[in-house]
């Protein structure tokens, strides 16, 4: 079977790590020294060697016969039984999915059981951050008093999540990304050593797209040599990754910077007909625009491609690239939680078609209702929207009743109190798992929208009556809450039964979680009465209409005065 070639080619000792000197050496002069902690914390990003380490480190302290330079002889009985990953005193534990309190307890039990054919018995716990606090809790003890035999070595990429009673118990070292020069040193090792033909600026292209991960650069090289016929080039790379080429990125930027709304949305179109990563193009895009405001300030620093930046700097319009930096680079985060990323970036490029100072009162932030005058579009050119219109088929838009606020909220609390009263962990799990049928409803132009909202959100409370939803969006939310019929009509139609559903942010839910565990007395039952028909106070009864105008177009997001 073949091998994948991030596994072939992971470290098996410390001279073939990348891009971690300082950690490698201090963990050499800690061995060399005989000053070896209980407990370690190997934190950093993705791909960058925290495992690969923790398991040369254990293997290393257990080998029998170690060389010189810190290497494993590989062939005492520690050694052979950690290459085949048959050593039974190095455990390898996964906390994402092994994140409960038992399994703690089970280590503690075992601990005092001293190494078979080792001198440590090491715990390598992986994505540690994933333990329950009741999990972390069981392990504070072993950690504050260890057995003389036993290490633990934990990695993570999220260490702000670990409990400082936690982390002041452990070592820590601190991952850096891997830089793109050693990146491609280690390709081009790869390459040769399997007789791979690929050209210099496609190994260059991997490093640069693998944002510092040496195991996805490795993985995006294999992805290349299964797609390619012959040799590797930078085309492909782009066509298995969904990114743009800088010529394709560099056509897109002038278009933008001149206004030409028509092109730009015509080619965000065929990017995602073509199957191009929206969220990778965003970010291309920001880093283009970055090198674009260094040119025109400091040109020196920028010594390739110097006739595309010639031509943005006759453009002349610093001020917009500003603005398109900052607000695609809040539109990121945006992208990131909502299943169309493409209508996101579409709206905000239509939106900055005119940066005048007053259309800027109206995009002061992304995607947030705002309270500004009609006459405020007037200085948005028209043939663009126009024209605009014609590329985007605009859907048949219901309009939407006027909400009486006041009564939402009174709803939306009372419904919370319910959910959380009410709360049933088993009600929760089975409800969870029937609304994984909404993907069956992503394509129906009858439910589609409502299936899209809730695929965006999170199921946090259930019970016989009550679904509580979290969303990391509170535009999303919002829209929740302000579709309450729609949505409890569309839930009943995936779980045959009727319930009565709300919607909260996540800085909400931060406080409600911390409340409910310390107040959960607090939390009673309220009839909610007829309040939910007592939201709307405009005919529901409006008839679909279809418009190409710019007011309906951002209907979602304006609130005129």
């Amino acid at each position: 079977m073949y091998q994948a070639l991030y596994r072939k080619y992971r470290p098996k000792n410390f001279d073939e790590v990348v891009g971690q000197e300082v950690i490698v050496k201090t963990l050499k002069n800690s061995i060399k020294n005989n000053m070896v902690s209980h407990a370690y914390l190997l934190a950093g990003p993705r791909g960058t060697g925290k495992t690969s380490i923790a398991k040369i480190f254990a293997k290393i302290l257990n080998c029998q016969n170690l060389k010189e330079n810190f290497q494993p002889c590989n062939e005492c009985i520690s050694c052979t039984q950690a290459n085949s990953n048959q050593n039974i005193d190095i455990i390898e534990i996964d906390a994402a999915s092994n994140n409960g309190v038992d399994e703690i307890r089970e280590i503690r039990n075992k601990i005092t059981l001293v190494p078979t054919n080792s001198k440590y018995k090491i715990y390598i716990i992986d994505e540690v951050h994933m333990l329950t606090t009741q999990a972390f809790n069981a392990l504070l003890k072993t950690l504050e008093e260890p057995p003389e035999h036993i290490i633990f070595i934990f990695a993570t990429t999220e260490p702000h999540k670990i409990p400082r009673t936690i982390l002041s118990r452990c070592q820590r070292f601190d991952y850096k990304k891997v830089s793109n020069v050693d990146i491609v040193k280690r390709l081009k090792f790869i390459c040769e050593s399997e007789k791979i033909n690929i050209t210099e600026e496609a190994l260059y292209e991997i490093a640069k797209l693998s944002d510092g991960g040496m195991r996805d650069s490795i993985s995006l090289l294999d992805q290349a040599l299964a797609y390619s016929d012959n040799e590797i080039t930078i085309d492909d790379i782009h066509s298995i990754n969904g990114t743009l080429s800088k010529e394709e990125i560099e056509n897109f930027i002038i278009e933008l910077l001149n206004k030409n709304l028509v092109e730009v949305i015509k080619k965000i179109e065929q990017y995602d007909l073509d199957g191009k990563n929206i969220v990778k193009i965003t970010k291309e895009l920001i880093e283009e625009l970055k090198n674009c405001i260094i040119y025109i300030n400091a040109p020196s620093l920028i010594e390739s491609n110097t006739e595309f930046y010639e031509k943005v700097k006759e453009i002349n319009n610093t001020k917009d690239i500003y603005i398109h930096i900052k607000k695609l680079s809040s539109l990121i985060n945006e992208m990131k939680s909502v299943s169309d990323s493409k209508i996101l970036l579409e709206i905000e490029f239509i939106k900055n078609v005119d940066n005048s100072s007053d259309y800027q009162e109206v995009i002061t932030t992304p995607l947030q209702s705002q309270s500004v005058k009609k006459e405020n579009f007037t200085n948005v050119t028209q043939k663009n929207i126009d024209e605009c219109a014609k590329v985007i088929e605009l859907p048949e838009k219901e309009v939407k009743p006027k909400v009486d606020t006041e009564n939402l909220e009174k709803l939306k609390k009372i419904r919370i109190g319910n959910s959380l009263c009410q709360f049933s962990q088993k009600s929760r799990e089975k409800v969870k798992k029937e609304l994984e049928k909404i993907n069956d409803y992503l394509s129906d132009s009858k439910f589609s929208k409502y299936a899209s909202i809730l695929k965006d959100g999170e199921l946090k409370a259930a019970s016989n009556e009550y679904l509580m939803f979290m969303y990391k969006q509170e535009l999303v939310e919002k829209s929740f809450n302000l579709q309450l019929n729609e949505i409890e009509n569309f839930i009943e139609e995936i779980l045959n039964k009727k319930y009565k559903v709300i919607a909260i942010n996540l800085d909400e839910w931060d406080f409600l979680k911390k409340d409910y565990n310390e107040n959960r007395e607090n939390y009673k039952f309220i009839d909610e009465g007829d309040l939910l028909n007592d939201i709307s106070t405009e005919d529901k009864n409006e008839k679909i209409t279809k418009t190409n105008s710019i007011d309906e177009m951002f209907d979602d997001i304006i609130v005129y005065e």
